[in-house]
């Protein structure tokens, strides 16, 4: 448990606050003390989620839901506010550790108790069920241990938030390694899912290993797919119903009712391993100590004079932090605690503007970071040039150094800097996720232009907003091209291994999810091998097209010369990653996907790089609009602002979609992720004579491509 932190209240829905048991994207989880005194764990979801009136619905018809729940294995409702600014649901507390902490700490567990705690699960899974609900986040974590035996918790409102639905772009938001396969293939689920997600919960406590393996989310998800479960080590009168838990196909697996009789009535005695009774009894002594919490704000009667009013939690949070600098809230400081916002007010009647700053992080030796700031240079000097304008902009620029632990330290720079209203990270998979943590503590909205990594589809993070689509759905452009131009009769996916994580995506887009109309085959090449074995199998049918899953522009390369030398003449393409020298020296021919467009050549940005070449005297490079897009994205939002704190930005860019040169983007109420529609910014390029030359838009892509 941690402290609470100043910006935190005191109280919520008559609930006093003792401290922090856990925060994430989607809001924070609070150690309470209930107005007849009971600890209860509090949990807030966060103000910008609530602001589809949908959300609102599912959170009160769950909680509700939950209401109903009386199971002695699940934690009771004691409150919940589906209206409030910041919904939130109060449950009983329960003083013990997770079985994931368990399991880590003290290892696998005896086949006795591990039937116990399988009696126990299923009983409570049967009573979730019954009242209406799926779980649908059946893990380790979600299982907490108590001395008399274990709570099942966090049901329903996983649902409510979309914590643990397969979002439609392919990105994957739950907790792969417990997530069925109907789950995986975003699918529906009912009580059966859950069943499959118990399995594997009773095989990670019985073994000390998922079933289903570690590594990326793509890799695991693929596995649960279509691999069989590690059972090994799985004690023997357990294997037979734990293989049923986690059959592929949901009619055959059992149901909880089955399960409890298999594994018998729970018992009390003994149902903890041996050194774990210690543990549960001392975090429970631990909290249940704890003396009643005071208040971490001024309370008492409301003054007469708002000035006279105690500091809001927010506006508290930056009084401290402007002591800590040695600015007075008085005096000079003005309105710097209005998070930097200057305000012109000229005294000829013209309109009134407020000061926004537009940070584009990214390092100078980076040519794309480079076309970036021309790019987002131009469209802040346009804006800026508009006389009904509200908001002037200014266009500052960090160097992250091209790596993680310098974009991490120049993010922590910025979100310390309350004159800085966004952040725009130019940069690539290395450095873009390591922009997040230290804005999404400060609550300072993060725009990506350029990052493709699966990190970034989790929606747990309450700032970054990434415009375009992720590798998670393959290359969108050439999935495109192969279905409506080409249409083979048979696709080869070359699975690159050298890149396992970043290649199964595409993989498991072509398969798991079919976005190819074609038959498929997969072909494995080790991270130390080479393509030539592969590439004489794939000549055997040579008018078959070939899909590199890879990202290393040198393997791709190596894949290219093999196809070549092995006289394959079927169409081949590959993602935007391959796009470098060793590539484009010896791929002619190939047809690539990429997520920027070549703006002297896409009919659609002619006017931008026209207005580009006047103002820097040269052509616009790769991802030039799309920073373009992105001041102009961020700063209709800092529009609609108005005088409300930074904080708030992503929700106002969350409401509504908006189309700009190079793509539509919208992004799911729920999920938050970028929406996958028509003109969603992918584009296909052909190499030719050592130069990727722009052929099209994905959404242009016709028989005649």
């Amino acid at each position: 448990m941690e402290r609470l932190l100043p910006a935190d209240p005191s109280v919520i829905g008559g609930y006093r606050l003792a401290g922090r048991l856990g925060a994430g994207g989607m809001g924070v989880v609070y150690l309470a003390r209930s107005p007849h005194g009971a600890w209860c764990a509090l949990k807030v979801i966060r103000a910008e989620y609530a602001d589809d009136p949908g959300f609102r619905a599912r959170f009160r018809r769950e909680a509700e839901l939950a209401a109903r729940l009386t199971g002695r294995w699940t934690v009771p409702v004691l409150g919940a506010d589906a209206e409030a600014r910041e919904p939130w649901l109060a449950t009983a507390y329960v003083p013990g550790p997770s079985l994931a902490e368990a399991v880590a700490l003290h290892g696998p567990w005896p086949e006795a108790q591990v039937r116990g705690l399988g009696s126990a699960l299923a009983e409570a899974l049967d009573g979730v069920h019954t009242a209406g609900l799926v779980h649908r986040d059946v893990k380790p974590a979600n299982v907490l241990l108590a001395v008399d035996g274990p709570r099942l918790i966090d049901f329903g409102i996983a649902r409510a938030v979309g914590a643990t639905a397969l979002t439609t772009d392919g990105s994957v938001v739950g907790s792969p390694g417990y997530l069925s396969p109907e789950q995986a293939r975003g699918r529906t689920v009912g009580p059966s899912s859950d069943v499959f997600s118990l399995g594997c919960v009773l095989a990670r406590t019985a073994t000390g290993r998922p079933p289903f393996g570690t590594g990326g989310a793509a890799a695991v998800l693929y596995r649960t797919v279509h691999k069989e479960p590690d059972l090994d080590g799985l004690p023997e009168g357990l294997d037979g119903i734990v293989r049923r838990c986690l059959a592929k196909q949901p009619e055959s697996r059992p149901g909880p009712r089955e399960l409890v009789d298999v594994f018998g009535e729970f018992a009390p005695e003994r149902w903890l391993p041996e050194g774990l009774p210690a543990l549960v009894a001392a975090r429970a002594a631990r909290v249940l100590d704890l003396p009643v919490p005071e208040p971490t704000m001024l309370s008492g009667p409301a003054p007469a004079d708002p000035a006279d009013a105690p500091p809001s939690p927010t506006r508290r949070r930056l009084l401290v932090a402007g002591a800590a600098l040695g600015v007075s809230a008085a005096g000079g400081a003005g309105a710097w605690w209005r998070w930097g916002r200057g305000t012109a007010s000229p005294s000829d009647g013209s309109t009134r503007r407020t000061r926004q700053v537009i940070a584009l992080l990214g390092s100078p030796d980076d040519a794309f970071h480079q076309n970036q700031v021309r790019g987002a240079r131009l469209a802040v000097e346009q804006h800026n040039k508009d006389a009904g304008r509200t908001v002037d902009l200014v266009l500052r620029t960090a160097d992250d150094r091209g790596t993680a632990a310098g974009a991490a330290a120049a993010a922590a720079r910025l979100a310390a800097d309350p004159a800085v209203s966004v952040v725009i990270a130019t940069g690539g998979n290395t450095t873009a996720p390591a922009t997040l943590p230290p804005c999404t503590e400060a609550r300072l909205t993060v725009l990506i232009t350029r990052a493709d990594t699966e990190e970034l589809n989790s929606a747990n993070t309450t700032t970054g907003l990434v415009l375009r689509i992720t590798r998670t759905t393959g290359p969108p452009a050439v999935l495109r091209y192969l279905n409506r131009a080409v249409r083979p009769a048979r696709t080869v996916i070359v699975n690159d291994l050298a890149t396992a994580t970043a290649s199964l995506s595409a993989v498991r887009i072509t398969t798991t999810y079919g976005k190819l109309d074609s038959k498929t085959v997969v072909e494995d090449v080790a991270a130390d091998a080479d393509f030539t074995a592969v590439a004489r199998r794939i000549a055997v049918r040579p008018e078959d097209a070939v899909l590199f899953a890879g990202v290393r522009p040198d393997r791709a390369a190596a894949c290219a010369r093999a196809l070549r030398d092995a006289g394959h003449r079927g169409v081949r393409v590959a993602g935007e990653h391959v796009l470098a020298a060793p590539f484009l020296a010896v791929g002619e021919d190939w047809r690539v996907g990429a997520g920027y467009t070549d703006a002297g050549a896409d009919p659609r940005t002619r006017a931008f790089a026209a207005a580009f070449r006047a103002r820097h005297g040269q052509p616009p490079g790769p991802w030039a609009a799309e920073a373009y897009d992105a001041v102009r994205f961020a700063a209709q939002g800092l529009t609609a602002l108005g005088d409300d704190e930074r904080s708030t930005l992503r929700a106002v860019l969350l409401r509504h979609p908006w189309q700009g040169i190079t793509r539509r983007v919208g992004f799911d109420s729920v999920g938050q992720f970028f929406q996958v529609q028509e003109d969603t910014g992918e584009f296909l390029y052909r190499v030719t004579d050592g130069t990727a030359r722009f052929v099209t838009r994905s959404d242009d892509i016709d028989a005649k491509t």
